[in-house]
This record gives structure tokens, sequence and C-alpha cells, in this order.
């Protein structure tokens, strides 16, 4: 079984300039975890996950303080989050990830969760031969392929 013969076909994408509020609202409504970004000729810029979303809304210092565990309440962070007027600042080209590992449409079933697992990524954007995007599989997809042997 090749990739082509279980990933889904019809990827949500989004461009270098779409806003975060507009990345939420494709996470939340379409109930999808990353994004591929995509140029005006279908070819992968990066990936936005919500990951990097959530990125942006930690603060630095939670990056020095590695265990936080400890506090009950986190009440004063989530007013300021309320009304921070800055998200509105940033776009997909901010949040992605540049170094996407992408697999072949034409590869085997099994190398996708070698390179998932590899690279620790739940998802991998898939290519054709000229590198433009035909579709994206997922840990699911290879799990309903392997488990129930469903094709899409």
């Amino acid at each position: 079984m090749k990739v082509k013969d279980v990933m889904t076909k019809n990827v949500i994408t989004a461009k270098l300039s779409t806003g975060i509020r507009e990345l939420y609202r494709i996470f939340s409504e379409r109930h999808v975890g990353g994004v591929p970004v995509l140029d005006e000729n279908s070819r992968i810029l990066g990936m936005v996950t919500k990951t990097e979303i959530l990125d942006v809304l930690i603060p630095d210092y939670f990056d020095i303080v590695t265990d936080f565990l400890f506090i009950d309440d986190l009440g004063s962070l989530e007013e300021r989050l309320e009304f921070t007027p800055t998200l509105e600042l940033f776009i997909a080209e901010d949040l992605m990830i540049h170094d996407v590992v992408t697999i072949s449409e034409n590869a085997s079933l099994m190398k996708a969760p070698v390179l998932m697992n590899k690279y620790n990524v739940r998802r991998l954007p898939v290519v054709a031969g000229d590198g433009t995007l035909t579709g994206i599989i997922t840990r699911m997809d290879v799990c309903e392929a392997l488990f129930n042997g469903k094709r899409k």
C-alpha cells in the first residue's frame, strides 16, 4: 500500500498572510491539528500547528522555569491573554515551522510512521514528484489503514 492510497486529498492549507485568529478558527472548526503553508504554486513553505499558536500565547519565561505545575491558578496570565491586541500582528509566516518533513505520494505506507516517529510529528504533507502538495497523512490515517485496511 502506498501513501497516496490512504492520505487525505482535500487538505486545508494556509497562506503566508493567514492571521493567527483565522488559524485558530481553522483548527477549532475543522478539527485539524496543523496546516501546511503554501506558495502560489502549491509548494510547501512551512507548517503551522497548535503548538506554534500556543508558543505565541505562553510568555518567554515559561522556557526558563521548566515546571509550573505547582501553580493552581494562572488567572492573571489568562486575563492578560484575553486583551492582547498584538495577537492580530501574528500571521502564518511568523509562526510556521520552516523545515517541514514531507513524504512522497508514492512512498510505501510504512515509511510514514517511521518518519513521524523519527521527527516527532503527527502529520506529514504528501508531495508529488514536482514538490507540489497532493495530500496529508496523519498517524490516524496510518492506523486506520493498518487495522481496518481502509483506503480513502
